[in-house]
């Protein structure tokens, strides 16, 4: 076929070369018109700092750089490698037993109050188990407490061996001991202490500590044989109690003394109120007494809660009323001791019962102490003494502290002596009756004197008066100034001529001459110091 002059179609690398050209043009727009706007933008600003930055960084020094050789002392560690051992225990358990054993296995161990517990286990074949649990045989607990109750010291070495003191303090002992008697309150407080054991018997916690169980060594009816002066003499340890109050002598107590658990506001030994100075306490249990009736006085407390405070609002009523008529003794200011209940109600069939009252001499470490018995205390308990008597024997005792643990301590007590009318504490008058009390059961021995209590609320007696010194001037007829004697002059006259140097001596008036048997003679009358002092001037 002829060739035509129509043009051929474009291949394929010159379609490919016309849009890379046609690329490239747009670009040069793009920068051509960026470069026409960019000027009148915000970042004219920025790009211009930053190109000069460039070029003044470029002019800039060049950094040199120094290389040197530095010498380091390297350490280099080595391991220690340890060797441990490690042990492994493997318990080996028992065989497992092919039948049913017996057991019988017995432990002891002490409580926490003493008491030794000596348990056994018993252990027999039974039934099923479905029905074991139904007897109340099958698991049982069988318990045994065992007591012993001690003897009561009755001759001279037995007393002895626990206050060696006491034969020679009490010298009378020896002539009253071989009819002496143990007396029934002994028994009957031992008694009162297994009972209370009994009744605690299923709570071991609560029961009778040893110490408290063994508290007394002997309770002893004396009698003299020449006086027939009757005393109860025991041996027990001695407990601290801090109750009573008395506004009349002391308006203010210590907050830890009523602040304690057992503190007590009264007495038994108490009297009619002398003054109107309200007891230290009357404003504390009026304050009580008001919290109780406001509470009690609320809606929707339990019938428990309920009969609880009726119970404490009305005995803080009648101790609110002891409070404004009545006074105690003080445990901190007073010597008194403390009696057990057990003695209350047989003073009509044992003529040895003390009373509240009752004169009674404590007796510890050689030493011997005047008191009354002042209060009661529990009917298992024995021997307690006031705070002052504890303080008085030991000076670390408190409210908390016993003067005394171990049973050395006796209390001599004379029944029957308590005086009709109660009043406040006398000690000089405590001091003199048990003084005499002493001497009907053989009196002090020798080298020993009863303690000498000094009253607490003695006022102070003022200071003496101090007499003026010989040399200073005397004016005659001063109250209280000796009189001038003849011949000496007075502060009011000139001295007498002499040479000056001559001491002046005050010569004492003499006595007038007492008359002879015959009664001739009689004494002279003395002058006044008005007609010396005139006698002077003229």
């Amino acid at each position: 076929m002829p060739a035509t002059d129509s043009p051929p179609f474009p291949g394929p690398e010159r379609q490919k070369r016309g849009c890379f050209s046609s690329l490239i043009r747009l670009l040069f727009l793009l920068t051509l018109l960026i470069a026409l706007v960019l000027p009148f933008t915000p970042f004219a600003g920025k790009i211009k700092k930053g190109i000069q930055d460039i070029v003044a960084s470029a002019r800039s020094t060049k950094e040199r750089i120094i290389t040197r050789d530095v010498m380091r002392d390297v350490i280099k560690e080595v391991p220690v490698v340890k060797e441990v051992t490690k042990e492994v225990i493997r318990e080996v358990q028992p065989p497992l037993p092919d039948k049913y054993v017996p057991r019988k296995d017995i432990d002891v161990a002490t409580l926490f109050n003493g008491i030794t517990v000596k348990t056994n286990l018993i252990t027999e074949q039974g039934g099923f188990a479905s029905l074991e649990r139904l007897d109340p045989e099958a698991y049982k607990a069988e318990f045994q407490l065992s007591i012993r109750v001690p003897k009561a010291n009755q001759t001279l070495d037995e007393l002895s061996r626990i206050n060696k003191n006491l034969p020679s303090i009490l010298p009378g002992l020896e002539v009253m001991l071989p009819a002496a008697k143990v007396s029934g309150f002994y028994h009957k407080l031992y008694e009162n202490k297994t009972n209370r054991v009994q009744n605690d018997l299923t709570r071991l916690s609560k029961i009778l500590d040893r110490h408290n169980f063994y508290d007394t060594e002997t309770i002893l009816e004396l009698t003299h044989p020449t006086t027939q002066r009757r005393a109860l003499l025991v041996q027990s340890e001695m407990d601290v109690v801090a109750d009573g109050s008395d506004g009349d002598r002391m308006p203010t107590l210590e907050e830890y003394i009523y602040l304690s658990d057992y503190y007590q506001p009264f007495t038994s030994y108490a009297w009619a109120k002398t003054t109107k100075t309200p007891n230290p306490l009357l404003a504390k249990w009026e304050e009580r007494l008001q919290k109780a009736q406001d509470e009690f006085s609320r809606k929707g407390l339990s019938s428990a809660r309920n009969r609880d405070l009726k119970v404490m609002i009305d005995q803080l009523k009648l101790e609110v009323s002891d409070f404004k008529v009545r006074s105690s003794l003080i445990a901190d200011k007073d010597p008194f001791i403390v009696l057990s209940l057990l003695f209350r109600g047989y003073a009509d069939q044992n003529k040895f019962t003390p009373q509240i009252g009752d004169y009674a001499a404590v007796i510890h470490e050689g030493k011997i102490y005047p008191a009354i018995c002042g209060d009661y205390g529990p009917s298992f308990k024995m021997g307690e003494a006031s705070l002052l008597m504890a303080k008085t024997l030991n000076p670390k005792a408190t409210p908390y502290i016993r003067p005394e643990s171990d049973l050395k301590v006796t209390y001599l007590i004379f029944p029957g002596t308590a005086e009709k009318v109660r009043s406040a504490p006398d000690l000089a008058k405590w001091q003199e009756k048990c003084q005499a009390l002493l001497g009907e059961v053989g009196g002090v021995g020798a080298g020993y004197a009863l303690h000498v209590w000094e009253d607490p609320f003695k006022k102070p007696e003022p200071p003496p008066v101090t007499p003026p010194p010989t040399d200073a001037p005397v004016t005659p007829g001063t109250p209280g100034t000796m009189p001038t004697p003849p011949g000496v002059p007075s502060a009011t006259t000139p001295p007498l001529p002499g040479p000056a140097t001559a001491p002046i001596i005050l010569t004492p008036i003499e006595p007038a001459p007492a008359a002879t048997k015959s009664g001739d003679a009689k004494a002279a009358p003395a002058k006044s110091s008005g007609t010396k002092a005139k006698a002077n001037k003229k």
